[in-house]
C-alpha cells in the first residue's frame, strides 16, 4: 500500500517533467504530514538528489537551495510566495536560482490563475505545477502540462466519481460536486467510495483538447463540503 502511494507520486513527478537528474528541495517541516514524506521517498526511488529542509528558517532554506543548485522546489503555494518575500528582505537574488519547477499542493493556489502568475513572475525560469492528494489515499491528481488549472485524477489507482453532496446524485454539466474515490491498488488500506469532502467541477473540455483521457477537474479543488481547520499552516 505504501509503495502504491510512492508510485502515484512518481506519476506526479513524471507529469511535471521531474526525474532522476533533478535536485529536489523539500521546503517543509518533517512532522506527521504524509504528503511530502511520500514525495521524499518517491524521489529517492527515482534517483533524484533529495534535499531535506525541515526545521530551518526561510532564509536558510533559500541559501541551501542556491548552494546545492536545486532544480525543483516542493512546498505549498503560499510558502512559495513567502520565500519570494524573504528573499527580498534578506537581499537574496532569485535570478541566481536554478529552480525550474515548483511542485505545490495542500492549498488551491496552484490552480488559481492570479496566484500562478504572481509566483511565476517572481521566480525567474520556474513554472508552477499543481497536484492534490490526501492522507487517506495519497496523491490523487496532477496538473495537465498544457492546461494549467486542470487536474487529472490518476485512474490507474482510483475509481473516481463526482456527486452532489446533498442528493448523492451526479451533478449536471459544469456544476460543482464532491469527489468520491475508491482505491484500486491498496492491500492494507483499501477505501470504497470514500467521500473526500473536496468540491470539484468536471472539465467540459474534450479529452483530445487536453491530450489525456484521465478524469479532468476544471480549476482543481474548488473548496470543501465540510468545515476546514488550519493547524500550523496545514
Amino acid at each position: 500500500s505504501w509503495q502504491s502511494i510512492l508510485d502515484d507520486w512518481k506519476r506526479v513527478f513524471g507529469a511535471a517533467g521531474v526525474g532522476g537528474g533533478d535536485r529536489i528541495l523539500f521546503a517543509f517541516s518533517f512532522g506527521p504530514f504524509l504528503g511530502f514524506w511520500s514525495a521524499f521517498e518517491s524521489a529517492l526511488q527515482m534517483g533524484s538528489m533529495v534535499i531535506p529542509a525541515g526545521g530551518m528558517t526561510s532564509g536558510a532554506r533559500l541559501r541551501m537551495m542556491l548552494e546545492n543548485q536545486a532544480t525543483v522546489l516542493c512546498c505549498t503555494p503560499t510558502y512559495a510566495i513567502r520565500l519570494v518575500r524573504v528573499a527580498a528582505e534578506e537581499g537574496i537574488d532569485l535570478s541566481n536560482s536554478r529552480i525550474r519547477r515548483i511542485v505545490v499542493a495542500g492549498e488551491p493556489g496552484g490552480s488559481v490563475p492570479a496566484t500562478r502568475r504572481w509566483v511565476e513572475s517572481r521566480w525567474p525560469g520556474a513554472s508552477l505545477f499543481d497536484h492534490h492528494g490526501m492522507t487517506e489515499v495519497g496523491p490523487v491528481s496532477y496538473q495537465n502540462p498544457n492546461h494549467p488549472g486542470t487536474l487529472h485524477v490518476m485512474e490507474e489507482s482510483f475509481i473516481a466519481e463526482v456527486i452532489d453532496p446533498q442528493t448523492n446524485h451526479a451533478p449536471g454539466p459544469g456544476q460543482v460536486g464532491e469527489l468520491v474515490l475508491s482505491t484500486l491498488n491498496r492491500t492494507g488500506t483499501p477505501l470504497l467510495r470514500y467521500r473526500t469532502g473536496d468540491l470539484v467541477r468536471l472539465s467540459t473540455l474534450d479529452p483530445k483538447q487536453l491530450g489525456c483521457d484521465q478524469l479532468a477537474l476544471d480549476g482543481g479543488v474548488l473548496g470543501r463540503a465540510d468545515d476546514m481547520v488550519l493547524v500550523r499552516g496545514v
